[in-house]
């Protein structure tokens, strides 16, 4: 009996370690903080350009003034270690506008909003002081609703620091820079109201009405024209004097005055902290560089060589040129499911020479999305060695017979190669078990990427990436025990990757915005639902553990989130120098 009950213990325990490690796996984003919930609400008093009109004229001679009130709320952790970043948790920024104040900046018919905002952060330990400079907090579409007032939230991840000295660290809150987008309905408003672009802000099929085999857009709103995007309304907020700003604190422990060795305060871009500078009013969503450290700070604390404080900078790819092209062709089944009118003509025909290989490549980053974990990881971190996408095209297909513009017909079909690093990651189950753990995606064979779309005033261009990803596990320990899941922990099937961007910057005077995608410049992709296969080849020594993964895993409802920076085009000699861009990382 005695060797019947160890066996039994054993694979208890590695079904209680594997719950552990699939309870944190691809943590939410709360788990950067382990904090209690931090809020303060405080009034701003923000200043809006001369040329704010709300009939969207530009008429008005002089700047609009208008006070709001912010929430903010943040998790920080309570104890941090010299020279280990500090990471605060995810920034959610709640804006509250009276209507009134709304009504004299929006233009005439709008219906909704969305937005962009960018918060500095005064940090500060003992005489030690920085600006750190939080841009990238998006809101999403918000109606209108009757007299209410404006209510925008707007959330996102914030970059972390260190310190190289013990003591508190303290973060207060500053200026908030805005970026109002108006959402109008021609419908709603007079007839002389000028109105522009199409709404933008769902980047779904279902949401614009765009027809994906012509790239047409429908009647959205069901008033025989697309909804509509005004101008960008650009603010810049202060905090008004007098309240308690304090975000958090976080905790250093060791002796006072200690340092690792000496410390330098460095701003977002990477240049000294050095004293305040007027402040210059960038837009909302770009973070600012080169910035004095908060206001009020000593002089002291940047005269004796001690300064603590070092933000992170952003990060750069160093690289400026393409590896050669990968050889293959678009995949077939791919290219016989696409609804191309009868009589498009395709190019290079059959017989005729390809055309000239050569590469575009770029950078790609952003999150999976795991519905049953309600967390997510990051694919191709930028800040570890991330690798490049490779493009070619292959081919294109026309049918520009028809007078009528939509009903024309383009296409551009190209390969593409991606290889996505290993992930690591490291995380507290349980709240104090720390597990880590590497997810691998591999790819099996070329991605097909299929651009839809003839630019003419009034379309929507589509671009959709197909291709197959291996999900792999392995590497998992927990509290820095090795639970062995084998060499071979994999789901048990490719996942079916179909990312999808939109380019409406073609309807009607709408400017290209933040939402739209182009193969060459980039722009946000997605795919709402990937359906991750169950798991097999999990675990060893007789321990099965295929159906804890596959039950905390597998399934429908998960997402791809990326985001595609510009690609350089070396034999254009286009976006390669000084180095190829990185993109900002979206929002998981």
């Amino acid at each position: 009996m005695r060797g019947a009950v160890k066996p039994r213990r054993a694979v208890r325990f590695a079904a209680v370690a594997a719950a552990a490690l699939l309870a944190g796996l691809l943590p939410g984003p709360d788990s950067a903080a382990s904090g209690p919930d931090g809020k303060v609400t405080l009034g701003y008093a923000c200043a809006f350009p001369a040329g704010t009109a709300a009939d969207g004229s530009g008429g008005t001679d002089k700047a609009v003034v208008q006070d709001v009130t912010v929430a903010l709320v943040q998790n920080y952790p309570d104890t941090a270690v010299v020279g280990k970043p500090i990471q605060p948790g995810d920034l959610t920024a709640t804006v509250t506008m009276p209507r009134a104040g709304a009504e004299a900046l929006l233009p005439a018919g709008t219906t909704a909003l969305t937005g962009a905002a960018s918060l500095t952060a005064h940090v500060a330990q003992g005489t030690s002081r920085a600006d750190a400079v939080w841009p990238g907090l998006t809101a999403p579409s918000t109606p209108l609703k009757g007299d209410e007032d404006l209510v925008l939230t707007f959330g996102g991840a914030v970059p972390p620091l260190t310190v190289t000295a013990s003591g508190e660290v303290r973060f207060t809150a500053g200026e908030l820079d805005l970026k109002l987008t108006p959402v109008t309905d021609p419908a709603s408003a007079p007839p002389d109201s000028p109105s522009t672009g199409t709404d933008s802000a769902s980047g779904t099929d279902s949401a614009s009405g765009t027809d994906s085999a012509t790239g047409t857009a429908a009647d959205s709103a069901g008033t025989g024209q697309a909804a509509k995007d005004a101008a960008d309304i650009i603010g810049t907020c202060a905090p008004k004097p007098g309240q308690g700003d304090l975000l958090g604190t976080v905790s250093v422990p060791g002796t006072p005055g200690g340092s690792s060795g000496p410390g330098h305060a460095t701003a977002p871009g990477g240049s000294s902290a050095a004293a305040p500078t007027p402040r210059t009013g960038s837009r909302a969503g770009v973070g600012k560089t080169g910035e004095g450290a908060g206001d009020g700070a000593p002089d002291a604390a940047r005269s004796d060589g001690r300064n603590t404080i070092t933000l992170a900078s952003p990060p750069h790819s160093g690289v400026h040129d393409c590896e050669d092209p990968p050889e293959g062709d678009t995949d077939p089944a791919v290219m016989d499911s696409i609804p191309r009118p009868p009589n498009a003509v395709r190019s290079p025909g059959p017989g005729d020479p390809p055309f000239p290989p050569y590469s575009q490549c770029g950078y790609v980053t952003g999150y999976s999305n795991v519905f049953k974990l309600k967390g997510a990881a990051v694919i191709n971190d930028l800040t570890k060695k991330p690798t490049r996408v490779t493009v070619v095209q292959k081919s294109i297909w026309t049918e520009f017979t028809d007078p009528d513009p939509l009903k024309q017909y383009f296409e551009i079909d190209s390969i593409a190669k991606l290889a996505l690093p290993p992930s690591d990651t490291t995380f507290l189950t349980f709240g104090f078990v720390p597990v880590t753990a590497r997810m691998e995606l591999l790819p099996k064979g070329l991605m097909t990427v299929v651009t839809v779309g003839t630019s003419n005033l009034g379309t929507i261009t589509t671009s959709t990436i197909y291709g197959k990803q291996e999900l792999r596990l392995s590497d998992v320990k927990v509290n820095g025990v090795p639970l062995d899941v084998g060499a071979d922990c994999r789901a048990s099937a490719p996942l079916d990757i179909k990312l999808v961007g939109y380019d409406r910057s073609s309807l009607t005077g709408r400017p290209t915005g933040p939402t739209d995608y182009g193969v060459q410049d980039g722009g946000p992709l997605a795919q709402d639902d990937l359906y991750i296969p169950p798991f097999t080849g999990c675990g060893s020594h007789g321990e099965n553990l295929n159906s804890l993964f596959t039950s905390a895993i597998s399934g429908h409802g998960n997402s791809l989130n990326l985001i595609q920076g510009p690609l350089c085009v070396p034999i254009a000699a286009s976006g390669c120098d000084p180095e190829i861009a990185f993109p900002e990382p979206p929002h998981h």
